[in-house]
C-alpha cells in the first residue's frame, strides 16, 4: 500500500464531494517517556557483550527520553462505510543535549541496521488510514492498521506503537463465535524477522513499512465463548517462506473467583534446510485470584529448544505467553525464547485511593538449546539464568495519566562471569488523552 505523508485534514477533505462526511471524531494523545539505567558486572568492560558500568540520571546511552504527539480522526462515509486516520510525530525537544543519550524506538530501519545519529531526529508517519465496512454480522477492515492477535500484534508499552498494512475479516454468524481472516502485507516493526539488530526499538526508523517476512503473512482464527465465562481460542498462521504456526488458548473464571489458563503453541521454520529448522512447542498456565483487596496469580512457561521462539514475530520483544506479561526484561526475548523454563508470581492492588500498585518477580533458566544451531534473531543467551522484578504505580495528575516502573533484571551466565549483568531501570511515563 503506498502512503502519501498529508495533514490530517487533508486526509479527511478527500471525497467531500462524492460523500456525506458524517459522525467526524477527533481523537489523540499527548506522551512523554523517560527511562534511566544504572548496571554492573564482575568484570565489566572485559568480557564479549559487556559494558562499562553506568550510573542513574546521565546523559549517555542508558538514558532514553522522547515525546510524542498523535492525532485521529474517524468519519463514516456512508452507511456502514467508515474511515480513521492516525499521524504520529516523535522529537526528543532537545533533550539528548541536556538529559539523555538516546531514544526508545525508531533507531533502527527496517533492515535492523542503527539509524546512528538520525535517530534523534524529529520523526513524523501515519501511523493508521483505513477503511472499514460491516454488513450484518461481518466487519472487513482494510488499510494501516493495529492488530491484536497472540504472535503479531501491536506493543503499547513504548511511546509509540507498531502497526500493520493488512486485510481483515470478522464474522459472528456462529453463535458466541469470532471467526478470524486476515492478510498482512507490511509492517512497521523491527526486530524478530531482520537478519541484524533492532530488538526493544517496537517501530522502524520514521515508522517505515516494509513488508511483513519476506511475501507477507496470513492468520485465521475461532474465538468461542460458548462455555460460562471461558474464552477459547485456536489461530493458525502461515509466515510465506518463513514458518507455520498455530496457538490454542483457554481462559475461564471458576466459581467466580479463581482466574485459570492454560496455552499451546507450535512454531514450525521454513527459513532453510537441516538443523537450522527445528520446530518449537511452549506451554503455559496460569491461576489467579481476589483476595482481600489483593489479586493475586502465578504462571509458568516451558519452550522446547528449536529455531524460533514465541515473541511477537513483528518486533522480536514482548510476547502473548502468560509468563512474559506486563514484564519490562522478562518479557518474549526471554521467557518465550527456545529452551527456556520460566515461573512468575505477582499481586495488584487498588487500596491506596487513586493509586494502582503491582509487583512480580520472575525466574527464567535457559538451556543449550540442543547443542546445536542457536535459536534466531536475538533470542536469550544460552545456559544462562535470569531473574527480574517490577513494581509499577498508576495514578492521575488532573487530566494526566503517570506511570511509574523500578524493576532489577539479573543475568547469570554459566560457562563465564564475565558478561554477568544486574541492571536497575527507572521508567516513567506521562500521557494525555483527547
Amino acid at each position: 500500500m503506498k502512503m502519501v505523508k498529508m495533514s490530517l485534514i487533508a486526509v479527511m477533505a478527500l471525497g467531500s464531494s462524492a460523500f456525506a462526511v458524517d459522525n467526524v471524531k477527533m481523537n489523540g494523545d499527548a506522551k512523554l517517556w523517560y527511562q534511566t539505567s544504572e548496571f554492573s558486572g564482575p568484570a565489566a568492560g572485559t568480557g564479549a557483550g559487556s559494558q562499562s558500568e553506568q550510573t542513574f540520571f546521565n546523559k549517555d546511552t542508558n538514558s532514553v527520553a522522547e515525546v510524542k504527539l498523535s492525532v485521529g480522526a474517524t468519519a463514516d462515509l456512508m452507511k456502514n462505510l467508515s474511515v480513521g486516520v492516525k499521524g504520529t510525530a516523535l522529537s526528543t525537544l532537545g533533550l539528548e543535549n541536556n538529559l539523555v543519550g538516546a531514544v526508545p524506538t525508531a533507531k533502527f530501519d527496517n533492515t535492523g541496521a542503527s539509524a546512528g545519529a538520525a535517530q534523534l531526529n524529529d520523526q513524523t508517519w501515519i501511523e493508521e488510514a483505513y477503511l472499514a465496512y460491516t454488513m450484518d454480522k461481518t466487519t472487513a477492515k482494510i488499510g494501516r492498521q493495529a492488530l491484536n492477535t497472540p504472535l503479531a500484534f501491536s506493543e503499547d508499552w513504548n511511546i509509540v506503537s507498531n502497526t500493520f498494512e493488512a486485510a481483515v475479516v470478522l464474522n459472528n454468524d456462529l453463535p458466541d463465535t469470532t471467526l478470524v481472516g486476515a492478510w498482512v502485507g507490511k509492517h512497521n516493526g523491527v526486530g524478530l524477522m531482520q537478519p541484524t539488530a533492532g530488538r526493544n526499538t517496537t517501530v522502524a526508523y520514521s515508522g517505515d513499512f516494509s513488508t511483513f517476512g519476506t511475501d507477507g503473512a496470513y492468520a485465521f482464527a475461532a474465538v468461542n465463548k460458548s462455555l460460562p465465562n471461558t474464552t477459547v481460542q485456536a489461530w493458525y498462521y502461515d509466515v510465506v517462506k518463513l514458518a507455520d504456526a498455530y496457538w490454542l488458548q483457554a481462559d475461564s473464571k471458576v466459581m467466580g473467583m479463581v482466574d485459570v489458563g492454560v496455552q499451546y503453541a507450535n512454531m514450525n521454520p521454513k527459513i532453510g534446510t537441516g538443523a537450522i529448522d527445528r520446530s518449537t512447542d511452549v506451554l503455559a498456565a496460569k491461576a489467579g485470584m481476589d483476595l482481600g483487596g489483593f489479586n493475586l496469580y502465578a504462571a509458568y512457561s516451558t519452550v522446547s529448544s528449536g529455531t524460533l521462539g514465541f515473541a511477537n514475530v513483528a518486533t522480536g520483544d514482548k510476547s502473548s505467553v502468560y509468563t512474559s506479561l506486563g514484564s519490562v526484561y522478562m518479557d518474549g526475548e526471554i521467557a518465550a525464547a527456545p529452551d527456556t523454563k520460566t515461573w512468575k508470581v505477582g499481586a495488584s492492588t487498588k487500596l491506596i485511593p487513586g493509586v494502582a500498585l503491582s509487583t512480580s518477580y520472575a525466574a527464567a533458566k535457559t538451556g543449550d538449546n540442543g547443542g546445536t544451531a542457536g535459536a534466531i534473531a536475538g533470542a536469550s543467551t544460552r545456559n544462562t539464568d535470569f531473574t527480574a522484578w517490577d513494581i509499577v504505580a498508576k495514578t492521575k495528575a488532573g487530566p494526566v495519566d503517570l506511570t511509574a516502573i523500578y524493576t532489577q533484571f539479573d543475568k547469570d551466565v554459566k560457562a563465564t562471569d564475565t558478561t554477568d549483568k544486574t541492571t536497575d531501570t527507572f521508567r516513567l511515563i506521562a500521557a494525555l488523552k483527547f
